[in-house]
């Protein structure tokens, strides 16, 4: 088809809101005879004014040729097959334009989990190092780490693995597999820039930008649905989110962050489709939810969560708690600390992951840790059976990583050492701890949201802080050979 082109005259994107980076990736691959576009979200961001959190690249370079062009390049991915070209402040994610392909069920050699691709590397606030990432995607944890504090009691917690998931593939093409449900599990079958704009999953970010002139590329009518600021799925809404059930939280987080209606026949799939979340990888719902936390609008999201029945789909455990034993105080904490992470986006601060989940899950846990503490437990052993509860419940949804699930019990059960500064070499030994800067984080917003007056008490700490010593190490777990594939 003829697709809609704007000319430079005719649209606002200017080269001088464009990162440099990309603008060096555009051209060289230009220059090597190769179609070089801007794609996706940081188009539509552009044309919305809004500054992208990223510019990302489509080209007709196979990831091999992108690599050849670049010296600062590696290759990642297993799902869909990526480049990116690597500055010293910045990561350019370039991809080749990718055709459709039609699915036919032939058995498949390789049983291949969705969602494997690699994922994106997070920067935490605060004084944090480089972690290892080699236990990223551990589904399980095996114990918490004992209490620091002397005559605290050593209680580890055992966490049953994840049930693993069975997944037949199927595929019509070498480069393209699909599992039983209709999930995408590997697809790198090139095409042409209208057939790459077609298997987008939304018209707002199927745009391109062509370095060469300047112009604007739309062949799916995402130029009409950004001005009049609806999502529409390309093609039929249901099949797309077969294909990758994803796309139905992304749906809402557009909605919620870039303030969009989502076209009705696009947010009917939804309620009938909400079910086929359950077949998303659990690793990369952490991922996604993370960019929840951080896209500037989460109590908008939380409410569509709510209203489309994804909340219970995407936390089983968390829902009915929400809905029946929820107290209004713990409601009001829960909204408070979305408005808060909502303060910390306009702000430019990124919280850690721990902190982030720390506060989406606090009332959820110190919830049902009320429960066992009426039940009879010890404070100690209540808080670490909570963690335990809980963590059984998410894991059938979402893949918590095990330094992720350490630290946030580390900042919850810290939470009462703050209250006592009778022994001062206990009181430099928690503040050298690797994870107090976010405890101290969260201890001053529950005071906050309490009414608490504790000035004194929180300038007394954070002096302590600052004449504080560099943290100790994060202890680091041994690393484990990966297992081989086939």
């Amino acid at each position: 088809m003829e697709p809609t082109i704007l000319e430079r005259s005719e649209h606002p994107v200017s080269r001088k809101h464009i990162s440099e980076n990309a603008l060096r990736v555009l051209y060289r691959l230009n220059e090597r005879g190769y179609k070089a576009y801007l794609a996706g979200g940081c188009v539509r961001d552009l044309l919305l004014g809004r500054e992208p959190k990223d510019f990302d690249v489509a080209t007709d370079a196979t990831p091999q040729q992108v690599k050849r062009c670049f010296r600062n390049c590696r290759l990642i991915g297993r799902r869909f097959r990526l480049a990116h070209v690597i500055f010293n402040d910045e990561v350019i994610e370039v991809a080749t334009f990718r055709a459709p392909t039609p699915v036919e069920e032939e058995p498949d050699d390789e049983n291949e989990r969705p969602g494997d691709e690699e994922m994106d590397n997070h920067e935490d606030v605060g004084n944090e190092t480089p972690e290892d990432e080699s236990d990223e995607t551990d589904s399980v944890v095996e114990e918490l780490p004992p209490e620091e504090e002397e005559g605290d009691e050593d209680a580890p917690v055992e966490i049953p693995e994840e049930a693993p998931k069975s997944n037949t593939a199927v595929k019509a093409h070498p480069d393209r597999v699909v599992d039983e449900s209709g999930v995408v599990i590997r697809d790198n079958v090139f095409g042409s820039p209208e057939e790459d704009a077609f298997r987008r999953d939304f018209t707002i970010n199927a745009l391109f930008y062509n370095i060469d002139d300047f112009s604007i590329i739309d062949y799916v009518g995402g130029l009409v649905d950004v001005e009049k600021r609806i999502v529409r799925a390309i093609g039929d809404p249901d099949q797309r989110y077969q294909e990758d059930p994803v796309r139905m939280i992304r749906a809402l987080r557009f909605a919620s962050t870039l303030h969009l209606d989502i076209e009705d026949e696009c947010y009917q799939a939804i309620l009938r489709q909400r079910e086929q979340m359950t077949h998303a990888s659990h690793a990369r719902m952490f991922e996604e939810i993370l960019k929840f936390f951080n896209c500037g609008a989460m109590c908008a999201a939380f409410n569509k969560w709510e209203e489309t029945g994804l909340l219970d789909v995407m936390f089983p455990g968390l829902a009915p708690w929400w809905r029946e034993k929820a107290t209004e105080d713990q409601k009001h904490w829960q909204y408070m600390a979305f408005e808060q992470m909502d303060k910390w986006k306009k702000l430019g601060i990124k919280a850690s992951p721990e902190l982030s989940y720390s506060f989406f899950l606090a009332p959820f846990i110190f919830g049902t840790r009320d429960e066992l503490l009426d039940q009879g437990q010890s404070p100690h052993d209540a808080l670490v059976h909570a963690c335990q509860q809980v963590q059984q419940v998410l894991a059938e949804r979402i893949l918590i990583p095990k330094r992720v699930l350490f630290k946030i019990y580390d900042i919850l059960k810290s939470q009462r050492n703050f209250e006592n500064r009778r022994n001062a070499k206990q009181i430099q030994a928690f503040v050298r701890r690797h994870y107090f800067r976010d405890a101290l984080v969260f201890y001053k917003f529950d005071l906050f949201v309490k009414g608490e007056n504790r000035n004194k008490l929180l300038a007394a700490w954070q002096r302590d802080f600052e004449l504080a010593p560099e943290p100790e190490p994060e202890p680091r777990r041994p690393r484990r050979r990966p297992r081989r594939r086939r």
